[in-house]
């Protein structure tokens, strides 16, 4: 195999010979072996680059504006080199590095896949293959019983496999996901669902307010005065209201307490023309808490609506039971509750073989106080659900705080979701 090839110019040189041998012939065929240096310079090829080696190997000589023919070399080393490496003969490495040097030649550029015919290898190269030199190597054998290194692959958080399983069961029952501000106004997240002002958790204790910038406003004065009628009278609802409304308090910026915020949004943006209408949200919420194992102050919701004409308390039971069964649970069952802002209400219990019945969640059917308001006069289901309390069960932890974690040994030892 050659290690050495002649460049463009190397090649040419090899027809017509080196420009200090086109000299010397030249001067070889002169009657006084001599020429003037203008008549040499029009003969000769690269002129300077011939003089140089001619005078500096003194087979030429400089006489006032003539060039004389000095020593007749037998052999120019260089021209003898250039026809040995055409023909993948060895060749001196002093005049290899000469060549080298005059651009003369260069390395032959060897594939990966070239160096490693008739060694032993250990893996199968795309080169080897395409090159078809896998058939001139060996192959090591393997020892299957050698110890190796153990491999942790890139997969996603185990929660966040939760949380993508869940998305991917909602959509697929024709949900479609909605967003939020995490930074909120109690507007929309209290007040736009009939929550009285001196509701408890309206309290510094039981909610986040921001401290810079206190307060937002609402665009849509409209919305604005219907809602606070609503909550000192009722408007047009069939209810009395609470008999007052704190507006200052309604337009405090706070960390967002619940998604059904995300929820009372959707709705009061939502034209008659699109229903019927169904919408899921999973984000963050904010509560204030004593952390522990079963507490956060940050876990997320996964709430959803229904929008539609005549739709009823069974039809909520009939969906809440198709996305449990979807999650994986066995069996469901129900049980009457009481939440500010729905009449029915239910709670949803879900039973897994490993853990018995559990409590997934709150649901029921919009009042007239959270729905008329918002311009909806078809009923509206919802439902909302601990997504962290599931993926707790799924998960088979009892610490809510690795739903967070970053301790890398927990990461790469838990299995996949599926």
């Amino acid at each position: 195999m050659k290690k050495y090839e002649l460049t463009e110019e190397g090649r040419d040189y090899l027809k017509k010979g080196l420009p200090e041998k086109q000299l010397l012939d030249i001067l070889k065929k002169q009657p006084l072996k001599s020429m003037p240096f203008d008549d040499a310079k029009k003969s000769v090829d690269n002129f300077f680059i011939a003089l140089q080696w001619a005078l500096k190997n003194k087979w030429a000589k400089s006489f006032g504006k003539d060039l004389v023919l000095g020593t007749y070399p037998k052999e120019i080393p260089e021209q003898a080199a250039l026809e040995k490496i055409d023909k993948g003969e060895e060749v001196d490495k002093e005049l290899i590095e000469k060549l080298l040097q005059r651009k003369l030649i260069r390395k032959v550029v060897t594939s990966e896949a070239d160096k490693l015919v008739g060694k032993e290898i250990t893996n199968l190269t795309p080169q080897l293959l395409k090159s078809g030199l896998w058939k001139q190597v060996k192959f090591k054998k393997y020892d299957v019983d050698v110890p190796v290194s153990k491999v942790y692959p890139g997969k996603l958080h185990p929660y966040r496999q939760v949380i993508e399983e869940i998305r991917e069961k909602l959509i697929g029952l024709g949900f479609v996901e909605a967003k939020g501000p995490l930074v909120e106004l109690n507007f929309w997240n209290a007040d736009a669902l009939f929550m009285p002002s001196d509701h408890p958790a309206r309290g510094i204790h039981d909610i986040y307010m921001v401290k810079e910038p206190r307060e937002g406003a609402v665009k849509d004065e409209s919305l604005w005065k219907r809602v606070e009628e609503t909550h000192k009278k009722g408007w047009v609802t069939g209810s009395k209201g609470w008999g007052v409304w704190d507006a200052q308090l309604a337009r405090r910026l706070i960390l967002r307490s619940q998604t059904t915020a995300v929820s009372a949004r959707t709705l009061a943006n939502l034209k008659k023309e699109n229903l019927p209408h169904k919408m899921f949200v999973i984000d963050h919420v904010f509560r204030p808490d004593v952390i522990d194992a079963k507490h956060f102050i940050e876990f997320d919701q996964c709430e959803g609506i229904v929008v539609g004409e005549e739709l009823t308390f069974r039809h909520l039971l009939g969906y809440l039971k198709e996305f449990a069964l979807t999650i994986g649970a066995e069996k469901v069952r129900f049980k009457p509750s009481y939440f500010p802002f729905t009449e029915f209400s239910t709670e949803l219990f879900v039973y897994f073989n490993d853990l018995g019945w559990v409590e997934a969640g709150g649901s029921g059917i919009f009042r007239p106080e959270v729905t008329l308001p918002l311009g909806v006069e078809a009923p509206v289901l919802a439902w909302g659900l601990g997504l962290g309390r599931l993926a707790m069960l799924k998960l088979g932890i009892n610490d809510i705080r690795y739903l967070f974690s970053d301790k890398i040994d927990w990461l790469r030892e838990k299995e996949m979701v599926m």
